[in-house]
């Protein structure tokens, strides 16, 4: 297909940072493989101006051909709490109102007509394709009415989204084969074990008539009508994962990834960051970066821990810190020592050990710097690939959703990541013991066999991404052309029909 095609891509995200940053990358790849395309990003008011405001420093740097359009939408008509528009906006307890407050009938309707104004506005020779996340399935059915192509983008991994298929379709899990059981084999796939720890309460208990059950799988079964699905990963970094998941999906599925974020321009706050890094360059490798993503955090007992057994290892860390899981972000009311051991922060910054990092931190320019030995992540998608493009060996700790299963990819097929802990539900049994958690900090970074082996797994990982990413991505920017092109024709026919 000509680089030159006329076309209107519209993006749909889910309303969560992780998802936002795909789109955003993928409105990068997609403006390289076919620069003379319209793109328009559609999401709620607040979440457009932030995107806006934030498209300087985003994947999409000050991209002049990138378009916003904002839906109407008043998050108090769905019990959320008011300006609440993104999942790191809101309490976890407000996150199935937030998901159903995304495909209300009133949403769903001002997508429909501003999708039908751009299909009157587009030349017969100019079709729309709707390019939506996986939990926005409805727009399926609105790009059917308005003769426009459809195509996912996960921005997981494949084989995140080969378990949330599979665990989601097969309700009750009580019934799995060994599904009582700690652990059981993966309906669809039972090479594939799953353990009890790695699901979140409301997905064991879930029958397939309760509140998520009713919106995952309204979602699934919407989303078999898609015509493609887009997937941020590499055939080279998940092939038996891609496999298993274009039997699930049986429609097209074309690894365009990794798409990596740009690193932000600079602000005070990076600059400070990356002074506090400079001073430590000649200690190479030597940095442990910690950050549980922009949605999630510890119990107060588990930082309590990590920051124990930080004292205990005394090796220089950032942590990007935020309140603990059930409390407000506003770190100025609460304050941090009540969630940490007495006097920690002053001794971490007189013996210049340790940089409490409040809220954002540029973790991009983190993991590229000299300095920066491991990750202790929450091992989140968009995170898993920033670290092992950047050459970052991982400690897992894995919170919520796919991070069990990305981590373990991590960890059983890539060798990169130590699992050094699982979960953080309230009132959770799992003990974390700042014992445990020195112990793994010091055999992934220290001088051992152990961390030596993982080192050179993830430069082999990183040179391997680094390879998908010459001439621009070339291999995905081929995928994306095969796409539309396969788009194109479908669209002719719906409009010849």
């Amino acid at each position: 297909m000509p680089s030159d095609v006329r076309m209107h891509v519209i993006l749909v995200p889910f309303p969560a940072q992780g998802h936002f940053a795909a789109f955003l990358s993928l409105a990068a790849r997609l403006h390289a493989a076919l620069p003379t395309a319209a793109i328009t990003l559609v999401s709620t008011p607040r979440n457009v101006v932030a995107l806006r405001a934030s498209s300087s420093s985003a994947a999409a740097a000050g991209a002049p051909f990138l378009r916003f359009h904002a839906l109407p939408f008043a998050p108090e008509e769905h019990g959320l709490p008011a300006g609440a528009e993104s999942a790191d906006t809101v309490h976890v307890r407000h996150f199935l109102a937030l998901f159903q407050s995304t495909e209300s009938p009133a949403l769903q309707a001002a997508f429909d007509a501003f999708l039908a104004g751009v299909c009157v506005d587009a030349a017969e020779e100019e079709p729309v394709v709707v390019v939506a996340d996986p939990f926005q399935a409805w727009t399926t059915a609105a790009a059917g009415r308005r003769g426009a192509g459809h195509a996912f983008l996960d921005s997981c991994g494949a084989f995140g989204s080969v378990v949330y298929h599979s665990l989601w379709n097969h309700l009750p899990l009580r019934r799995a084969p060994g599904g009582e059981a700690e652990a059981f084999c993966l309906p669809d796939h039972p090479e594939v074990t799953v353990h009890r720890s790695q699901l979140p309460a409301h997905l064991l208990l879930a029958d397939g008539t309760d509140p998520w059950s009713a919106f995952h799988r309204r979602q699934i079964a919407l989303g078999y009508g898609t015509d493609a699905v887009l997937i941020n990963t590499a055939e080279e970094l998940e092939p038996a994962e891609l496999r298993m998941l274009r039997r699930t999906l049986g429609v097209p599925v074309l690894p365009i990834g990794p798409l990596i974020r740009l690193p932000t321009q600079h602000t005070s706050h990076r600059d400070s960051v990356m002074r506090w890094l400079d001073a430590r360059e000649k200690l190479n490798l030597s940095v442990l970066y910690i950050s549980f993503g922009s949605q999630n955090s510890l119990r107060p007992d588990q930082m309590m821990e990590l920051a124990a057994a930080l004292e205990l290892t005394g090796r220089p860390f950032l942590w990007a810190i935020r309140p603990p899981v059930g409390l407000s972000d506003d770190t100025e009311t609460f304050g941090l020592d009540k969630w940490l051991p007495e006097g920690f922060e002053e001794r971490v910054r007189s013996n210049d050990t340790g940089l409490l990092v409040r809220g954002w931190a540029p973790q991009l320019s983190i993991l590229a710097h000299a300095s920066t030995g491991a990750f202790l992540s929450h091992c989140g998608w968009n995170s898993v690939l920033e670290s092992v493009a950047h050459g970052v060996p991982i400690i897992g700790w894995p919170l919520q959703g796919d991070q069990f299963f990305n981590c373990e990819t991590l960890e059983r097929e890539w060798g990169a990541c130590v699992e050094v802990a699982r979960g953080n539900a309230e009132g959770s049994s799992s003990v974390v013991e700042r014992q445990r958690l020195a112990e793994v900090l010091e055999t992934v970074m220290g001088d051992t066999a152990k961390g030596a082996e993982m080192r050179r797994r993830v430069k082999e990982i990183q040179e391997l991404i680094g390879s998908t990413q010459e001439n621009g991505g070339a291999s995905s920017a081929e995928a994306l052309k095969n796409l539309f092109t396969a788009m194109l024709h479908a669209t002719d026919h719906i409009n010849d029909g």
